[in-house]
This record gives C-alpha cells, structure tokens and sequence, in this order.
C-alpha cells in the first residue's frame, strides 16, 4: 500500500524541498511512521501518508539546514528527474509544478505558505483540509494563499523571481538558440530572447558561474557569447527532454559540466536556468546515454 504511494509522495516532498536527497529522506521518515501504525484504523490511506509527508516537510523547511545564506552564488532548484512510478500516479505527478521556475518561485514563499501552496493548487486540497494540518482556521488558509500568490508575482524589472505567466521553453526554440551562440548570430539570439530576460546559473561555489542573476537580453548575448569560446574542444552538447522540460547538456568524457533550460512567453525565451554545481549534475548521469547530440 505504501510503495504504490511512494512516487506520490516522492513528488510532493521534491516539491516542498527542492531537493532529490531531501525528498528521498522525508518519505523515508514517513515510511517509518507508516510501518509503526495500526493500518486498520486508517480510513484513508493516502490522505494520511500526504498529510504525515507534508508535516515533515515543512519542519524541514523550518529547520536551520533549510537556510541558504552559506551557499555561495545562486541556488537553483535541484532538475526534477522523476522516479519510477506506477500508472496510476502518472497524471498527478507529470502536472504542473516540477519546472524549474516554479520551484524557484517557491523559493520566496515561508514554509506555511509553501505547504499549503503545494497542497492546494497541485494536489487539490481545499482550505478546510489544509487549516488542520498547517494549525489554522480555514479563513486563515485562505489569507495565506492569497500572500503566497502574491509574493509569487515580480515586484520589478529587477526582480530575479521568474516570469509567472511563462511556458517551457520547446526544444525547436533551444537549438535554435544554441546555433545562434555557436555561430556568433547576434541578431538571431536577440530575436529569441525576451527583452527582459533573466539568466539564473548556480555553480554552488564548485564550478564557475554568475554571482548574481544577469537581467536583460543584451546583457545575457554577451555573456553566452563571451563563454561558448572558452569552451573545452572536447565538450560535447545533447538534447533530453525529461517529461515535459527540455535541456540542453554539455558533457566532456561523459561528464555532464553544464545543463541549461528556459522558459518562454509569446514566443521569446524569458527565463534561462544554467547549472553548473556538480552535486547536482550527477543526477543527469543516468540518462546522458538516451540524450540526442546536437551538432553545429
């Protein structure tokens, strides 16, 4: 009952966290709590496992490790690469809500709204589910999902948070934008940025990468093409679609060193998410070998 469970859960908690290891040691921890109860006085399995999931959760989210003022640079979301699941968990898992900007738009939230956030608009939960769990009247529920809206908007032009409004970026729109940085196509990489786009790069402290979000297209061409010529001979660049984001991934030796995604909104790319810390590039690893290589 609970391994049919388990991706479910694995979902939820990547959501709430951010993180593989992190979601992966709190559906540990709800197993342990599962395999101590008496089953037979659980009227409804899945709410139980969900609810113990997100009370874990969010003491994490609470707990001091959850800081990131020590993370040198940019954090980014871990890519969600998602676990083996059955096909009844397949439609809830591949919503909305695994992509890289809105895991990064969680970022802002407090770990309450975070919660309820979660539960409400990817698992459907109404407000009088969630009061109890998070300790608040549903009235209340319903003032702290309308902050966690709000706070999930951009204040500025210079606000890093990511556009809310925009889609995935389509793997026709990423090779056409690594052709245009390998062969130097200002005009053409212009065209397919937004005029207010914003890159994102974490290298974590571990591999070179900007210290701060770069906003604007002419910024963000000059930096591509400022680096693409630094490259290493040997790297070579592939295409993988993991459900419904696409990347692109530079690898030398088999060695994944960089992996990139965007999204777009009427056409332009608005948002690039480049990553370059190794602890979690290693999760590309595993599936380098199904990647298609892109040839320029």
């Amino acid at each position: 009952m609970f391994e049919q469970r388990r991706a479910r859960l694995t979902a939820l908690a990547y959501r709430m966290l951010g993180s593989h290891a992190d979601a992966e040691d709190a559906v540990q921890d709800v197993w342990l709590r599962w395999r101590n109860q008496d089953h037979e006085t659980i009227n409804d399995a899945t709410g139980w496992l969900v609810r113990v999931c997100s009370n874990i959760c969010l003491d994490v989210l609470k707990s001091a490790r959850r800081q990131r003022e020590n993370y040198v640079g940019q954090w980014l979301p871990e890519p969600w690469l998602p676990p083996e699941q059955p096909k009844a968990e397949t439609q809830l898992i591949e919503q909305d809500g695994l992509g890289q900007a809105y895991m990064l738009m969680l970022e802002r939230l407090a770990p309450l709204e975070r919660v309820a956030l979660v539960l409400h608009e990817v698992f459907d939960w109404m407000h009088d589910d969630i009061a109890p769990l998070i300790e608040r009247t549903p009235n209340n529920t319903r003032q702290i999902l309308f902050r966690a809206r709000r706070k999930m908007q951009r204040d500025s032009d210079r606000d890093a948070t990511p556009e809310p409004n925009a889609t995935a970026c389509d793997r026709d729109r990423l090779d056409a934008f690594v052709t245009a940085i390998g062969t130097s196509d200002v005009g053409r990489l212009l065209d397919l940025l937004a005029p207010d786009v914003i890159l994102h790069s974490d290298g974590g402290g571990k591999a070179l990468a900007t210290a701060n979000p770069l906003f604007g297209a002419d910024h963000v061409s000059r930096f591509f093409l400022g680096v693409w010529g630094k490259r290493s001979p040997g790297e070579r660049i592939f295409g993988v679609t993991i459900k419904d984001q696409c990347w692109i991934l530079m690898a030398e030796d088999g060695v994944v060193a960089t992996a990139l995604c965007a999204t777009e909104r009427e056409g332009k790319i608005v948002d690039l998410f480049v990553h370059r810390n190794p602890d979690k590039l290693a999760l590309f690893s595993g599936i380098l070998a199904d990647a298609v290589e892109i040839t320029h």
